[in-house]
């Protein structure tokens, strides 16, 4: 075992504390030795010298100072050693405290043994000589998870006994780590540059979602400087030298580290870039598709979510990665987190992969139920399929019905909102859902970007379900306060919603000047006329019919056409296939609330001439002509 047994650790405690002095330490070290086969290290055999001044590592350049200088050793002496070996600090008895092997020297503890930062900060620093280069990249892989996780708590109630490093300790000892990992990343293979840089790059990323604390840990304090820079971005120079240090070795990394080294970057929104104009993920995709059979679900999972994230969509990558998920035998391979990520990136960057949708829903049909899926993946899954356009009415369903069973565990506004607008845009309108799901939007309605008030609103209007306790005047006065913020899209969803409250539910509505913000956005897009309508309106006018083009109605909507049969208005809809879902014949969400409120609204009956039915017609105008007639029960002239 690495540490000693507990109760050696105990009796060197209560044995510290009676006695405080160096030599009462080396004494208890010896003794202790020779009966427990425990070797207890000695203040004297952990003191710390003038380590700037005799490391080797600072020979080189400093990646710290941006300069050839190295650190101040003004600034950084030797660490203070009397707060470190305070025979009271915990940390002296479970960092040092190691089994031999025929009295040669300890070998390096395993990182994943210690319990915070701290201890893992003073056991690198201490061992950094004895340390392999897979021992220091692990240096940082544990700092960012135990920053993850709530602290041990020192004993003793005063900064006195506390045994804490001063903060001149700490960041003596980390400088040096640091120094150490950089200067040795040259020599590091794919697996430690990769852990190196991923374990820096989750430390980057929980100081800038946390922010500057009052009182927080010297370590965190250390960690800022060293890996952000003062405008609160990543210290790109660091990152960049780690790139450039993984292109020449990158042909050796696995499907693995390729993947988590993407992960990495993509944490910390940065894209390194080279002098010969490309950048580092158009490498690591050139090398990943020459391996992606190779690839994993996690290795999928992680790739396809770094390249979405940055807003990368590199087909090719991407294509190659679908055909290896289709290739999977066996579907279980995919956790519900990497099934998420994986639908979620192929959506967000718009590959079109029907295969790959179609395998991952099917997937999740078949699973028993939904109980490992958290409320993110659950509404990441829809929100993928909705924006894919991928139609699976199986798939909803499912999530729908773990939904509403969990309903109480979406605590994040933005998951009820694209768990509902995910729903209402591929026109599936499950009533249940949406009534279970009202008293947890109303909570949220502090919290909700501006997209997500739009989305909500649009979605209950899109599934007509009536909603008071959620359209309250506190809504109303939310949508009011973030008026400027919100984008054309939005002013458009939420006229359709005020449209639903006021002339079809006679609820109350937006106010006058809000909602003619809400209108003029609404029919502020000029009108495109398609072929299909061109060769529609032609052959209305081939059959008799007076036809007006592009007509803006009362409500803001306009009417491909609109004709008078038999001295009624009707209007006449081309619907191409955006009016549908994917390639099926399922009207979106957008042409159902098109529908319904031009017809309660205006009074004008719709009629729709659905692309598939016109093609199936081909150039025989006849026969569109009789189509046309029997459409709109006009007698045929046969």
């Amino acid at each position: 075992m690495w540490r000693c047994s507990q109760a050696v650790q105990t009796a060197a405690q209560r044995w510290l504390r009676r006695n405080t002095s160096s030599s009462s330490v080396a004494q208890f070290a010896r003794t202790h030795q020779q009966h427990n086969s425990v070797r207890l290290y000695s203040p004297t055999a952990c003191s710390i010298t003038t380590a700037f001044g005799q490391s080797s590592l600072l020979h080189r350049p400093s990646i710290l100072s941006g300069s050839d200088s190295h650190p101040s050793l003004e600034r950084y002496g030797d660490v203070k050693t009397n707060n470190l070996l305070n025979p009271s600090n915990p940390l002296l008895i479970t960092s040092h405290a190691f089994s031999t092997r025929g009295g040669k020297r300890p070998r390096v503890p395993q990182m994943r043994d210690l319990q915070s930062v701290e201890e893992v900060i003073i056991t690198a620093y201490e061992y950094l000589d004895d340390m392999s280069r897979r021992d220091i990249s692990a240096v940082w892989a544990r700092i960012a998870l135990l920053m993850t996780k709530r602290q041990p708590k020192q004993r003793g109630k005063s900064s006195h006994n506390t045994g804490k490093l001063s903060f001149d300790d700490m960041e003596h000892m980390m400088h040096k780590i640091f120094n150490d990992t950089a200067n040795g990343i040259e020599d590091c293979g794919a697996r430690e540059i990769t852990e190196a840089t991923l374990g820096m790059a989750k430390i980057v990323t929980i100081l800038l979602q946390q922010g500057k604390r009052r009182g927080e840990d010297s370590s965190r304090v250390i960690l800022r400087r060293l890996l952000v820079s003062k405008d609160m971005k990543p210290n790109r120079k660091l990152f960049q030298f780690f790139a450039g240090a993984s292109m020449d070795k990158l042909d050796q990394f696995d499907a693995r580290y390729l993947s988590n080294l993407a992960y990495a970057y993509a944490l910390i929104d940065y894209v390194p870039e080279f002098d010969d104009g490309s950048d580092l993920f158009d490498h690591i995709a050139m090398n990943a598709v020459d391996i992606h059979r190779k690839f994993n679900a996690q290795d999928i999972s992680n790739m396809t979510w770094a390249y979405a994230t940055l807003d990368i969509p590199h087909a090719v990558l991407f294509e190659a990665l679908g055909d290896q998920v289709v290739a999977f035998k066996h579907s279980k391979d995919f956790n519900p987190q990497a099934i998420s990520n994986t639908a979620w990136a192929y959506a967000k960057v718009g590959i079109d992969h029907p295969e790959l949708f179609e395998k991952l829903a099917n997937h999740i049909v078949k699973t028993d139920n939904l109980n490992q899926f958290f409320p993110q993946a659950l509404s990441n899954i829809v929100w993928a399929y909705a924006t894919a356009r991928v139609h699976h009415p199986k798939l909803f369903q499912k999530v729908a019905d773990a939904a509403i069973q969990r309903e109480r565990e979406f605590s994040n506004s933005q998951h009820v909102a694209n768990l509902l607008w995910s729903n209402a845009a591929m026109g599936i309108v499950d009533k249940q859902l949406f009534l279970s799901f009202m008293p947890t939007a109303g909570k949220l309605i502090d919290s909700y970007t501006n997209q997500g008030l739009a989305n909500i609103a649009w979605a209950y209007a899109v599934a007509d379900v009536d909603a008071p306790t959620l359209f309250n005047a506190h809504f109303i006065n939310k949508c009011v306060e973030k008026g400027s913020g919100f984008e054309i899209e939005h002013y458009r969803q939420l006229h359709q919603w005020h449209l639903w409250q006021t002339k079809e539910k006679s609820n109350s509505g937006l106010p006058v000047d809000f909602q003619e913000r809400c209108f003029n956005a609404f029919i502020s897009d000029e009108p495109t006329v398609s072929k299909l309508q061109d060769d529609v309106v032609a052959q209305l006018s081939s059959i008799g019919l007076e036809t007006k083009e592009e007509v803006l109605v009362g409500s803001g909507y306009r009417i491909d056409a609109i004709v008078k049969v038999n001295g009624k208005t009707i209007g006449i809809e081309a619907d191409g296939p955006s009016h549908f879902i994917g390639r099926s014949k399922s009207p979106s969400g957008s042409t159902i609330l098109k529908r319904r409120q031009v017809s309660s609204i205006d009074g004008i009956e719709l009629v729709s001439v659905p692309y598939w039915n016109w093609d199936t017609l081909g150039n025989d105008e006849v026969k569109k002509q009789e189509y046309l007639r029997h459409l709109l029960s006009l007698k045929s002239d046969r």
